[in-house]
């Protein structure tokens, strides 16, 4: 990705190309900060081509100015209609336009705003985007094709911006395009390079580039010394062993403990209970909540924040096997409840029961999970937010203010204790699945039985939003490393 600069403080030579990105019949340049001169001869060059700022226009030409070679004007639409999905795709196009002219070294001038945000929010969530938006996963290419990198972006301020206050915000800009980048990169790797364990490798390698961050790995012989019959049921078909990632932020005097769990599938072939072939491919991506809970913890190391976080991200290989776990087998989970597999394509939640037990010893005041949970999910809300459910209704509606402004929305769902009895087993506590209708609540509700008393819990199923299967909303094909933005903005939000 594209090294993030502030503009004044540019490289000498000329930027390849300037990019302009305003709304229907606005001034492109009126709330950029830029000399008197400049902006005579910018408005000069704006009345030769005549940008109208309608939603998709590109229109380029010579620069009247030394900063560039060339300029574009990139439309927007009417400003009451901007939507972060809006803002991220004329982003993303602005990238695809530097690639193909082969521009290297190019600005950014960005003030239009997400409507509903305030301009600091839309600001934030600008340069946010713009620093990830030209995000490839190649590390299987063979040949890579160093033309299509861009190897700088500058940023133009905002008129009353200072430099200071620019900085402070590419700065956190910064910090989370590289826990986004590794959420995504983890969840792009096919089955065959990540395992469980080059999954707790590769969270130990981020663990140790970092200061304060523990980790610890649970091997087989420590999760059947700690019970984990879930977690262990699902992993005893494949010849993958499993793993249970403890990663640590422990400050002294925290003034919180928090605990993120993240299903850590890092292929799910459903089991005995056989996906269908086509779509299975992109199984892989079933530890996008390990992959997000990895991400934030990277965030949360380089912030220091005051605050006890903990990650959990349980991790198995689903697969069919004469081993693997059969429908009507009955398991005992870290628990001590009994769950009759009714499907053993529901294997997350067994992870994930055995995750929110072993929470308990961290006494935690809130948990997140994270998990690609539910086919019901994506036909319950698409690809446009996650499902969030839970014990706590306030943070659910926290999380869902913090959704709308970050760019990752979270939808309610209902909890309801009702549904557990579409989990009623005639052998055993419960099924770890039910009949098709109201699939992704009985998911939570399953997962609600192994949350600690004391703890205000949310459940994020990202099963439609953590990976898709083409470009969406500016966001790439593939990972997405939706919410690790969310969960640091809430955890940050803790301290105020």
């Amino acid at each position: 990705m594209a090294d993030l600069y502030q503009f004044r403080t540019a490289p000498e030579e000329p930027l390849d190309c300037v990019y302009f990105l305003h709304t229907s019949g606005s001034d492109p340049i009126a709330n950029i900060a830029l000399e008197a001169k400049e902006k005579r001869a910018l408005r000069t060059k704006i009345k030769g081509l005549a940008p109208r700022g309608e939603e998709g226009e590109i229109i380029s030409g010579e620069c009247p100015l030394d900063l560039a070679h060339r300029v574009t004007f990139v439309g927007l639409g009417e400003e009451t209609a901007i939507t972060h999905g809006k803002l991220r795709d004329a982003l993303r196009r602005v990238m695809r336009q530097a690639t193909r002219n082969r521009e290297y070294q190019i600005g950014l001038a960005v003030s239009a705003r997400v409507h509903g945000l305030s301009q600091a929010e839309s600001r934030l969530f600008a340069l946010r985007e713009a620093s990830i938006a030209d995000y490839t996963f190649d590390q299987f290419k063979s040949k890579k094709n160093e033309f299509d990198k861009i190897d700088g972006l500058h940023i133009l301020p905002l008129a009353k911006e200072s430099e200071e206050q620019l900085e402070e915000q590419l700065g956190s800009v910064r910090l989370l395009r590289t826990s986004v980048q590794l959420a995504r990169d983890l969840a792009n790797r096919p089955g065959n390079d990540l395992t469980p364990e080059t999954l707790s490798t590769a969270a130990r390698d981020m663990a140790e580039d970092l200061n304060g961050l523990r980790v610890t790995i649970l091997g087989k012989k420590e999760l059947l010394k700690e019970k984990m019959g879930g977690l262990l049921a699902v992993s005893q078909g494949s010849i993958e062993e499993p793993r249970m990632i403890v990663l640590e932020h422990r400050p002294k005097k925290p003034k919180r403990s928090v605990v993120l769990v993240g299903k850590g599938v890092t292929f799910d072939s459903g089991g005995i209970s056989l996906k269908p072939p086509k779509g299975m491919g992109d199984m892989k991506s079933d530890m996008a909540g390990g992959a997000t809970v990895i991400g934030v913890m990277r965030a949360v190391a380089e912030l220091e924040l005051p605050i006890k976080v903990v990650g959990l991200v349980p991790t198995a290989e689903n697969m069919p096997s004469g081993t693997a776990i059969r429908p009507g087998d009955i398991i005992t989970t870290s628990s001590g409840k009994t769950v009759e597999i009714e499907n053993t394509d529901a294997e997350g939640r067994l992870l994930l029961a055995d995750a929110l037990h072993y929470a308990t010893r961290f006494n935690p005041d809130i948990i997140l999970d994270f998990a690609t949970l539910t086919g019901a999910c994506v036909v319950a809300l698409g690809h446009e937010a996650a499902g969030v459910m839970g014990n706590d209704k306030d943070l659910q509606a926290t999380l869902m203010a913090i959704g709308e402004r970050v760019g990752e929305r979270v939808w309610s769902m209902p909890n309801y204790d009702e549904y557990l009895s579409y989990l009623s087993s005639d052998w055993a506590d419960f099924k770890n699945a039910g009949s098709r209708p109201g699939g992704a609540v009985t998911a939570g509700v399953f997962l609600k039985q192994f949350v600690p008393e004391k703890a205000s819990w949310a459940h994020i199923d990202i099963a439609g939003v953590g990976f898709l299967d083409k470009v969406h909303n500016g966001l790439p094909k593939g990972a997405t490393g939706f919410g690790v933005v969310l969960t640091t903005t809430f955890l940050q939000g803790l301290l105020k």
